[in-house]
């Protein structure tokens, strides 16, 4: 028998189309692609704060950091505006959407025992 690796599953080699499985291969590739971008661009950040604070320079002179997108694989909710995964967005949509004591706004002070320390 033929030594296999660890990660062998005994399939077909890596470089080889294999219907549809390539295409979810290279979704998920893309997906790690963009979260490297992201993660890299966080770190050039952090590096130009670290050193314009090493050099005694005022952060707000620094570019400001670009803003984060949102995960494409998120589902929002259309009632609450929360974002979930597929599975769990299944879930909580129908109870959001028949949930009668939604908070408008949250406000500090404004729960149950809050009036005990107002005094």
């Amino acid at each position: 028998a033929p030594a296999r690796g660890p990660r062998s599953r005994g399939g077909p080699p890596a470089g080889s189309a294999a219907g549809g499985a390539d295409a979810g291969a290279r979704a998920k590739r893309e997906a790690w692609r963009q979260k490297s971008s992201q993660l890299r661009e966080a770190m050039k950040a952090s590096r130009m704060i670290t050193k314009a604070q090493k050099e005694g320079k005022d952060l707000r002179d620094l570019p400001p950091m670009p803003a984060a997108a949102p995960d494409p694989s998120l589902v929002p909710c259309p009632h609450c505006g929360r974002t979930f995964n597929a599975v769990a967005a299944e879930r909580h949509i129908p109870k959001c959407a028949t949930t009668k004591a939604k908070p408008s706004r949250l406000a500090r002070g404004g729960g149950v025992g809050g009036a005990w320390r107002r005094k």
